[in-house]
């Protein structure tokens, strides 16, 4: 590294925005399952399975002409 406290700043600040820019590109190309355990995604597929049925049992069940 170099002597100059300007340029090991630089080094220093660029370093960390390569870190947190793999940690982002880390997060947007994991896949829901794998994000947290899949906890997060177990929860939207429940929700997902809510909602299907309430739209189901709203459908009418036979049509009178």
């Amino acid at each position: 590294m170099s002597d100059n406290w300007v340029v090991q700043n630089l080094q220093n600040t660029l370093g960390t925005w390569n870190e947190k820019l793999a940690e982002i590109w880390t997060l947007l190309t994991q896949s829901p399952k794998a994000f947290k355990g899949g906890a997060i995604w177990n929860v939207i597929v429940n929700i997902h399975g809510a909602l299907q049925a309430i739209g189901i049992a709203l459908l009418p069940t036979s049509r009178a002409i």
